[in-house]
């Protein structure tokens, strides 16, 4: 799929994909990440969906800037490519680089959970975790998620885990509609 802003289209449906609007290399986080996170968060809710994560990287030849949303009931094709032609301008102007490179995709069905803020945008969502003390992953539901813990729900039990007690968690869709 091509538009007049250059995006492409690339992965199946319903696998991870993502509409990227020039080839980018490996990214880094950096200062710019929180710009574009502040000054486009309230934008890309308003579209009924959530920044998951910003990633920049200033090359040689530009500005890369990588962008994963969520929303509720799905990331589409469409989605991306609405909030890719909608942030485009506000990015150029942060980045100061009308040639920025700009890819938006959703954060795949196994993404693994980076900050204790991905626990409160996929709230709702299935989750397997690898917990400090245990060899074992823990998988459920999100039900709750406080300032320092988040709470899965399997069948009748709920457990609750410390951040800090959280050795690594993805989301994990095969818990969802159990």
């Amino acid at each position: 799929m091509k538009g007049n802003w250059g995006a492409e289209r690339v992965g199946e449906p319903g696998s991870f994909f993502c509409i990227r609007a020039k080839t980018g290399e490996r990214m880094a986080e950096n200062e710019l990440d929180g710009k574009i996170l502040e000054d486009c968060e309230a934008v890309v809710r308003g579209m009924g969906c959530e920044i998951v994560e910003v990633k920049s990287l200033r090359a040689r030849n530009g500005v890369q800037v990588f962008i994963v949303i969520h929303a509720a009931l799905g990331v589409s094709i469409d989605l991306c490519s609405t909030v890719l032609t909608t942030l485009r301008p506000r990015i150029q102007m942060l980045t100061d680089d009308p040639g920025v490179s700009i890819e938006v995709s959703s954060p795949g069905i196994g993404r693994t959970i980076k900050s204790a803020r991905e626990y409160r945008i996929f709230r709702g969502r299935g989750l397997r975790l690898l917990a400090e003390n245990s060899q074992e992953w823990t998988a459920g539901i999100i039900t709750e998620v406080s300032g320092a813990s988040v709470t899965l729900k399997s069948g009748d039990a709920s457990q609750t885990f410390a951040f800090s007690d959280i050795r690594k968690a993805k989301l994990d869709h095969t818990q969802e509609g159990v």
